[in-house]
């Protein structure tokens, strides 16, 4: 029977099985964020296994569906687990190592319906997306009535050196709003409309073997022309500049604001940049996200 070792933060819970060198990697569900005692106790945790071994759960008394994981996946695997955040969107994100395929790799199972709806959506994109080499490759999708199970190619890259916009940034974006998940091609003001990640953040970038890739595309979307763009210099912004306007953050990457849309044929980005803000204002308002929708609204009003 399989033992796990569980982490557990002031908001959920990683487990985690014996791992020898080369499986190193798993430990990447969790990063440190907290103060210095949470990182001392991560440090221990990783290091020693004594302090393992007062964590240690056995396969029958998990607190999640482990079996049921297991047999969707139906591989000889070694998976970790993190339990994720509490609310509607709540799944388990899995880090493992397929011992028949002989490769490492990322899965995500969900239960309840906003999770299935967003699991079931990303599993759509990296079908739609197959061979480009924007996302990481789909390995297996079980979709029930009770759960999805989406297993992917594990991306051993690097995060961008810059936070910033890049030329290599932007022609990321392009080829991906030149593509649709439905036949919508304008919105009800007659703007056009592209395929966009929806969180398009240097977070959700990796950098493997010089390609750059996107990761967690379960918000991906038709939207207007720009969203993806806009999100990543918003999303900086507010981030590393909290008191900067967001429309002097547009203002500052202006050079590939004009190439973007100048790449459509628009030669005014304003009423895109406007509809991605009220876009952004109505999301972060739902989520009861009170800063960045203020942020947002102030956008909005001022174009």
């Amino acid at each position: 029977m399989m033992k796990l070792y569980r982490f557990k933060t002031f908001t959920t819970s990683y487990y985690f099985p014996h791992l020898d060198s080369s499986l190193q990697y798993m430990y990447g569900l969790y990063s440190p964020y907290g103060g210095r005692l949470s990182k001392i106790y991560w440090w221990l945790f990783q290091h020693s296994s004594v302090v393992r071994a007062l964590t240690s759960v056995n396969e029958k008394d998990l607190e999640f569906p482990y079996s049921k994981i297991k047999a969707s996946d139906g591989n000889d695997t070694l998976m970790s687990f993190n339990m994720g955040s509490p609310g509607v969107e709540q799944k388990i994100s899995i880090l493992g190592y397929d011992n028949k395929l002989n490769i490492p790799f990322f899965a995500k199972f969900s239960q309840k319906p906003r999770a299935m709806a967003l699991t079931r959506n990303e599993v759509l994109v990296y079908r739609l997306l197959d061979g480009t080499g924007l996302t990481p490759r789909l390995l297996k999708a079980v979709d029930t009535e009770d759960y999805v199970y989406l297993k992917a190619e594990y991306i051993n890259g690097i995060r961008p050196k810059s936070r910033n916009i890049t030329q290599e940034i932007l022609h990321l974006c392009l080829p991906l709003a030149s593509r649709h998940l439905t036949e919508q091609r304008t919105d009800a003001n007659g703007l056009k409309m592209g395929l966009s990640h929806g969180d398009f953040c240097p977070w959700n970038v990796l950098v493997s073997n010089d390609q750059i890739r996107l990761i967690d595309w379960e918000l991906a979307a038709d939207r207007t022309l720009g969203y993806d763009l806009f999100t990543y210099i918003c999303q900086v912004a507010i981030l590393f500049e909290p008191e900067k306007q967001l429309l002097l953050a547009i203002d500052d990457n202006m050079r590939y604001v004009k190439e973007y849309f100048s790449s459509f044929g628009i030669t005014d980005y304003k009423p895109y940049l406007k509809a991605f803000a009220m876009q952004k204002w109505e999301y972060e308002e739902g989520k009861g996200n009170t800063r960045l929708s203020e942020k947002y609204k102030e956008l909005a009003n001022i174009l």
